[in-house]
């Protein structure tokens, strides 16, 4: 019989979420092209993907009652607590390459994810 999946938790004192310095430089630049001081970025989860859940990204004005707001820098990055509960833990960075560049989630919630790393099953 398999072993059942233990859910993640925090260390003591970690943070909810890890935004690396990438993020912060390339989407604060972005917003600031945007001309509206009060945008956020919004994280957050839906169902879909090749496996069961994949990752989006937002700009947003509103913080709703059920958000969480991570300060990273100058960056405000807010995730609806439905959406954290997926991603506690996790780092979210940006990179760039030959390839492109792209968002990239650090998940350690994530039981697998697929090849392009934009959905992941828990």
């Amino acid at each position: 019989m398999p072993a059942a999946a233990v859910p993640f938790t925090l260390p003591e004192g970690a943070p909810l979420l890890k935004v690396s310095d990438a993020v912060v430089s390339k989407v604060s630049g972005m917003l600031a092209e945007e001309g509206d001081p009060n945008l956020k970025l919004r994280i957050f989860v839906t169902g879909g993907g090749c496996s069961g859940f994949q990752y989006g990204f937002a700009y947003d004005e509103e913080t709703k009652a059920d958000d969480t707001t991570i300060e990273a820098g100058t960056l405000k990055v807010v995730v609806d607590n439905s959406s954290l509960q997926y991603m506690l833990g996790a780092e979210i960075d940006y990179e760039e390459s030959l390839e492109g560049s792209r968002f990239v989630i650090r998940n350690p919630n994530a039981a697998s994810t697929c090849g392009c790393g934009s959905s992941f099953s828990v």
